[in-house]
């Protein structure tokens, strides 16, 4: 399943936030979403995941489809680790389910499998017994993760999956995204880890300012002008591919 944005606009109220996007989240590939705060990228995935409408353009090929088809297909992991009940993390991963088996439909044996394979994947099979509002932040980023996994979705959409997590469990989590696009699924990623799009995608697409700037090849979209006019930072690339990053004083720009 290839999800593709089409030259979508997405207004809130009354503001225009996207305007003229257009990018494909494609099996095979980790796309990484990179831009400023405030860009778009959120919203991007948010639209791409048929959870707030376009007001013009299309995501193909959502249109016409259930939205229970929808979440079958296309699982989003929010930014937001909040859990305000007291479900055990088996319960809240077991969520991931419903699209497949019902909310009140009893678990099958596939179901069970699913989210213990899940669970497994994102570290988090000894804490299926816990309260999730009992977790850290980062043990509640991976819980989440876990649920999206859970559906097993031919497409996921993750906003700021490493942004709770410490180093070890957020070098995890690229993994596994990484993983996941060399498995055949189609993953699309919001981050502002630099270093991490380039070492992991495969795909860039850079917004500013509700708009893309430019997609393309890891290599072509990082580039210094792209640093310079976006970020408004130097940057120098080091062995081994990674960059450092200078800011560059507003008079300069």
């Amino acid at each position: 399943m290839i999800l593709e944005a089409v030259n979508i606009a997405v207004e809130r109220g009354g503001r225009l936030i996207l305007g003229g996007v257009s990018v494909s989240v494609a099996p095979g590939r980790m796309t990484a979403l990179i831009g400023p705060n405030g860009s778009g990228k959120s919203t991007l995935l948010k639209a791409l995941a048929g959870l707030w409408p376009v007001s013009s353009g299309e995501v193909r090929p959502l249109t016409g489809m259930a939205r229970r088809d929808i979440a079958r297909k296309i699982a989003f992991v929010p930014q937001d680790t909040r859990i305000d009940f007291a479900f055990s993390v088996a319960e809240i991963v077991g969520m991931g389910r419903y699209s497949h088996r019902g909310r009140f439909t009893p678990e099958s044996t596939a179901d069970r499998m699913a989210v213990d394979a899940a669970m497994e994947r994102c570290d988090i099979s000894a804490l299926r017994d816990r309260e999730a509002n009992t977790l850290s932040g980062g043990e509640r980023q991976r819980v989440l993760i876990a649920r999206a996994l859970a559906a097993e979705p031919e497409v996921i959409l993750l906003d700021e999956p490493t942004a709770s997590l410490d180093i070890e469990h957020a070098i995890g989590i690229l993994e596994l995204c990484r993983e996941l696009a060399l498995g055949g699924q189609a993953v699309a990623v919001a981050i502002h880890d630099l270093n991490a799009v380039a070492r992991y995608a495969d795909v860039v697409a850079l917004l500013d300012k509700g708009r893309i700037v430019q997609t393309g090849a890891v290599t072509d979209v990082l580039s210094p002008e792209a640093f310079a006019r976006v970020f408004g930072v130097r940057a120098e690339v080091l062995p081994g591919g990674h960059y450092s990053f200078h800011r560059i004083p507003k008079e300069h720009l």
